[in-house]
């Protein structure tokens, strides 16, 4: 039973990551990858729910697709790779997919969704592990020196 409602937890937090993920807020800047593909290494610190501060680099290796079908994928010295996506600009009918500054990504490989908002200046938002049950909040700033070697 608990672990029922542990996973009713874990799913619960995650479609409110994707809900803050996806949050129309037009006073920003439009296309959440605009800034990454300007800057395509980050530096990033995550503090884990379990206290503990990691340090990190965060590289963009690619997009595929155009407009609403567009994904692109990062990578972290951790090494876990992310499939994202753009969040939405507007409301109703005006509403624009793939093009607000909050994005959304998730690794299937290792049960993680990851969420934020991204300027040229920085990145921040929170990622959370299904698996390990373990929830962080990062900021990352672009840093060309911070690269992830690729297997």
């Amino acid at each position: 039973m608990s672990q029922r409602r542990g996973a009713g937890r874990a799913s619960l937090f995650v479609l409110t990551l994707v809900l803050t993920a996806f949050a129309a807020d037009e006073a920003r800047s439009a296309d959440c990858f605009a800034p990454l593909a300007e800057n395509d290494k980050w530096s990033c610190t995550v503090e884990l729910s379990t206290g503990a501060l990691v340090p990190y680099c965060l590289n963009v290796t690619g997009s595929t697709g155009e407009g609403p079908q567009r994904t692109f994928e990062m990578v972290t010295s951790g090494p876990y790779p992310r499939t994202c996506t753009c969040g939405v600009k507007g409301k109703g009918a005006k509403a624009l997919y793939n093009a607000g500054s909050s994005y959304l990504c998730f690794d299937e490989s290792t049960d993680t969704a990851e969420s934020g908002t991204i300027t040229s200046k920085r990145f921040v938002g929170q990622i959370y592990n299904v698996s390990v049950n373990v929830r962080g909040t990062f900021s990352c700033t672009p840093d060309p020196a911070c690269v992830v070697p690729l297997p």
